[in-house]
């Protein structure tokens, strides 16, 4: 198979099962990691671009199916940010072809740069610029809800994807890096 269609067809598997873990309708607790760990197993299969793919949809499918208020639609653009932010620093630090990531420090500080950076932007535009936009600023629950959960999530789900990948890897499921 073309490598570029292998890479796609893998992309392609991994927003599906991003959306089924979405469609389940588990709590956040749960499905907060297990997205987080979606974004940077799809990094690690297929590259940067393809988590930041995956952080544009996820938003919008916890908005369409309810695990977002409504009234957080405003916010769906800064989460998108956020998933980008955690994508972007994980694959500039973490992603490196090595043997596995689970043993690389290069992809623990990916996660906690990444998480880091994801729980701030998020704070920010909960404080400061989305009380900006809406001449108000927003209930103390969505803040909440908006901030430190988010970055328990994602350094959970970073964890438990370089687990995964590894157990990937270990089985022959996928192959290891070039």
């Amino acid at each position: 198979m073309n490598p570029r269609t292998a890479r796609l067809t893998r992309l392609v598997l991994l927003i599906a099962i991003t959306l089924i873990i979405e469609m389940i309708g588990l709590p956040q607790p749960m499905t907060g990691p297990l997205v987080n760990l979606m974004l940077v197993l799809t990094t690690l299969i297929s590259g940067i671009s393809g988590g930041i793919a995956l952080g544009a949809i996820t938003p919008l499918i916890a908005l369409i199916r309810g695990q977002l208020p409504p009234v957080l639609a405003p916010f769906v653009p800064f989460i998108l940010c956020g998933n980008a932010l955690y994508v972007l620093l994980f694959g500039a630090l973490g992603s490196r072809k090595s043997a596995s990531p689970l043993q690389s420090w290069r992809a623990w500080v990916g996660i906690i740069l990444g998480s880091t950076a994801k729980f701030l932007w998020l704070l920010l535009a909960a404080r400061l610029i989305m009380p900006l936009l809406l001449s108000r600023t927003l209930p103390e629950k969505i803040i909440t809800m908006m901030t430190l959960p988010q970055w328990i999530t994602a350094l959970l789900g970073g964890a438990l994807a370089l687990l995964f990948h590894a157990l990937l890897l270990r089985r022959r499921i996928l192959a290891p890096p070039r």
